[in-house]
């Protein structure tokens, strides 16, 4: 056993001495190539930084467009987001919500109270800013309740639609499409409103200043 111990003792030590001799035989190819990979490194990343600044440019522009055409303003209404959160939300984030809220049909004074229903439902339920805000939007504008659900939010379709429709003096089954995620959209504003109103948002936390310095 002692013999078979030195003898690999041996091999491995002739191993490490070959290959010392290969990496010094090499040591103008492998300075040659880590050069070569940290500025391949520096260019994606730069590439990536770019793509994500056209994206965010393209998302603003979009809110400025389709806030546009409801004679709303589209830098004044992202401001008003990141005012409601505290800065919590990307740019980005806030754009793309707004987005598709505005291209839903949903005025910048219904956006507000979504953003603050959201703000307040996240802090309250310990949920990520940004997911409640999207969530809440997207199941509002596309008349899925059970996306509002882990929200705490459990406004129900036809309910809403009704009382709408009497609200208006029509009945349910003349409502257009828009009309429909209008009640909806009340409804929701309302109960959330209702659900969170002793949730206050003006204190600090530990949670929204993490979140705050990651989007920003």
């Amino acid at each position: 056993i002692g013999q078979g111990a030195r003898n690999m003792g041996d091999n491995a030590a002739g191993a490490a001495r070959g290959f010392s001799q290969m990496q010094k035989g090499l040591g103008g190819f492998v300075g040659a190539y880590a050069g070569a990979a940290a500025t391949f490194f520096a260019l994606q990343q730069a590439f990536s930084a770019l793509r994500e600044a056209a994206k965010l440019e393209q998302s603003v522009q979009g809110t400025k467009t389709l806030a546009a055409a409801i004679g709303q303003s589209g830098d004044q209404l992202l401001a008003s987001i990141q005012k409601i959160t505290k800065g919590q939300l990307t740019l980005r984030d806030a754009s793309e919500s707004a987005n598709l809220a505005l291209a839903s049909g949903f005025n910048t004074d219904q956006i507000e109270k979504l953003t603050s229903i959201a703000t307040k439902a996240s802090r309250a339920l310990g949920r990520d800013l940004g997911d409640s805000f999207i969530r809440l939007v997207r199941g509002t504008a596309k008349l899925e309740p059970e996306l509002l659900d882990e929200l705490g939010i459990f406004t129900r379709i036809e309910p809403a639609i009704l009382a709408y429709a009497q609200q208006m003096g029509k009945t349910e089954k003349f409502l257009t499409n828009f009309e429909r995620r209008q009640a909806f959209a009340n409804a929701v504003a309302e109960e959330g409103a209702r659900k969170y109103a002793m949730i206050g948002t003006s204190s600090e936390s530990s949670v929204s200043s993490l979140e705050r310095l990651t989007a920003s």
